[in-house]
């Protein structure tokens, strides 16, 4: 007991030692008073307790900062004490210093095995005793820390995790992924985190057909999907309002440049396809080829010969096109460089060549898209993703012509007023803008009528495109027959309307009351100052048609009351009931 009587008097002055308290664990009333006296002139308060039940107790009413613990006492020893206390602490760490006079080496291991931190061997040192309780301290006020940051890490995590989902949220409803859930598409979708810098959009046209686009974003992650925002919006909108993916590529790249930063951009790929799936239109810019497998030939690779959308001023833009021609069920595979860069355990990427032969070899199997993907997941099994990984199959199946999803039902029909609106367009606006989604877009303004956009679209679109590529073009739809045929018109059409010269069209709609306000009845009559439409060609039966052209006028006919050809076939007028 000769070094209870070292002076120690100011020896303690950490300025958070008052706040601190130690609770002291002894069967023995003398050692409890030395250590009290001890501890006090260290500046910690004291509390005591004489055996480890009721040590326990004391833990759990006062929640003491340190405690020192006998290890032989009645009652409750201070083995199964620690073990209680250290159970009710649970990730508070409360430091428990045991005090022993074993000097055993398997006894002092005991010690740290049921939860003790240090030791004190009898009889004690004060310079020790004042030594460990400054360790415990600092470990303790060390845990604290973590445990502190670890609380601040949580929340943040918990708070980063819920922005994610908002995220995540609203990625999911402006991207509309329900809109591929057609039996024509298959896709593949994985993100390399919660949001995905690849986006898939489908939209059917009001023609019937269907536009699909697959974009990937600079980058990957939340940054990277916040460009799905105006990208989405842009090719919704013009979609459902008719325009080609020419005019939407020109137009999602205004946007991403008036909204995005610099250095952010999206590759993209667009198709279009009429609903008779016969031909599609597409354009790639800096996404990997497109893939077009075809029944009696060989695979159709479509490069990209685009830049990627928010690179290039609008005016430096090139809109145009490819068009390609489909047989029944040709598949047409789009992916995301994600794919072509994947990286399988051992570093090798899976690479375009690897993709081409997977793709060609699928299409002996009965389930062609499965088969591409069980490619991938397995070249990637064990590996990390780098990159978002995306893949679409379209396969070219005839589309129910109004089985659009994305009509806006939120048009109702306005009051059914008297009204018209007419436009003239000479040979300069001719050649760069495509007036039927205009003007549909007037009538859905003007007189609402949703549920109708299709139709009215149709019938302005084939008889816009019979008065333009036909009686001012003079175009030969029975090109089309030929294997290249839709390549060849096409091509055919923008070399006229580039040498386009004083020619015009003038379109006139009127719109006027059935009796009783029961509906209304749209007349289209467009007039154009070519040589006339010759409306003898077309079949006498729409169903009968098996050609590839012909198809429009008897369409036109199923869907108006009333259709004339006038002047030559240079004027034509329609009647839609509503």
């Amino acid at each position: 007991m000769d070094d209870v009587g070292i002076n120690i008097t100011g020896v303690a002055s950490a300025n958070n030692k008052d706040a601190l308290s130690v609770l002291i664990v002894d069967d023995d009333k003398t050692n409890r008073l030395i250590l009290s006296t001890l501890i006090k002139k260290l500046g910690y308060t004291v509390i005591s307790a004489i055996n480890g039940e009721e040590a326990v107790e004391m833990y759990a009413n006062n929640h003491p900062d340190i405690i020192l613990m006998d290890v032989m006492m009645p009652v409750m020893n201070g083995y199964d004490a620690a073990v209680e206390i250290k159970r009710i602490c649970c990730e508070v760490f409360v430091p428990i210093i045991f005090l022993t006079a074993i000097t055993d080496e398997n006894a002092l291991a005991k010690c740290i095995e049921y939860g003790g931190d240090d030791f004190i061997i009898k009889p004690y040192n004060s310079i020790i005793i004042k030594a460990k309780i400054d360790a415990m301290v600092r470990v303790r006020e060390l845990y604290n820390h973590i445990a502190d940051s670890k609380s601040a890490l949580q929340e943040h995590h918990s708070r980063l995790q819920l922005e994610h989902e908002i995220a995540e949220t609203i990625f999911t409803n402006i991207t509309n992924p329900k809109n591929l859930e057609i039996e024509n598409i298959k896709y593949l979708l994985k993100p390399m985190s919660i949001t995905s810098g690849d986006i898939l959009l489908c939209s059917r046209t009001p023609s019937g057909g269907m536009h699909v686009m697959l974009g990937d974003f600079t980058g990957h992650g939340l940054s990277a999907a916040i460009g799905a925002i105006p990208v989405s919006d842009t090719f919704y909108s013009l979609s459902s309002k008719g325009y080609s993916i020419g005019d939407i590529a020109f137009n999602i790249n205004k946007r991403l440049k008036e909204t995005l930063p610099s250095g952010f951009f999206c590759a993209a790929c667009l198709i279009e396809a009429d609903e008779a799936f016969r031909t599609v239109a597409v354009w790639n810019g800096g996404n990997p080829d497109i893939i077009i497998t075809t029944n009696d030939g060989p695979p159709i690779k479509i490069p990209s010969s685009h830049l990627p959308l928010g690179v290039l001023n609008s005016d430096n833009l090139d809109r145009s096109v490819e068009f390609i021609e489909l047989g029944p069920n040709d598949k047409i595979y789009m992916v995301s460089d994600g794919i072509i860069e994947a990286q399988n355990s051992q570093g090798n990427m899976y690479t375009q060549q690897k993709l081409d032969n997977v793709i060609l070899e699928a299409q002996k199997s009965s389930n062609p898209f499965s088969t591409i993907e069980n490619s991938i997941n397995e070249f990637c099994i064990n590996a990390e993703q780098f990159d978002d990984i995306t893949l679409i199959e379209i396969t070219a199946k005839p589309l129910d012509i109004y089985d659009n999803t994305q009509t806006e039902n939120n048009n109702q029909a306005l009051a059914v007023v008297n009204w018209g609106l007419s436009i003239k367009l000479g040979a300069g606006a001719l050649q760069q803008t495509n007036p039927c989604p205009l003007i549909t877009q007037s009538i859905m303004e003007i007189q609402g009528l949703s549920e109708h956009r299709e139709r009215i679209y149709t019938i302005l679109s084939e008889l816009y495109s019979n008065s333009l590529e036909h009686g001012i073009l003079k175009l030969d739809s029975s090109i089309k027959e030929n294997p290249q045929g839709f390549i060849q018109y096409y091509n055919a059409r923008e070399l006229a309307l580039s040498n386009l010269q004083d020619s015009s069209i003038e379109i006139l709609v009127e719109h006027h009351p059935l009796p009783s306000n029961s509906g209304g009845n749209i007349i289209i009559i467009i007039e154009d100052t070519g040589t006339g439409f010759d409306i003898s060609s077309s079949h006498s039966s729409l169903i009968d048609n098996k050609n590839s052209h012909g198809r429009g006028i008897n369409l036109v006919k199923s869907l108006c009351t009333f259709l004339s050809y006038t002047n030559g076939g240079t004027r034509v007028e329609a009647h839609y009931q509503w």
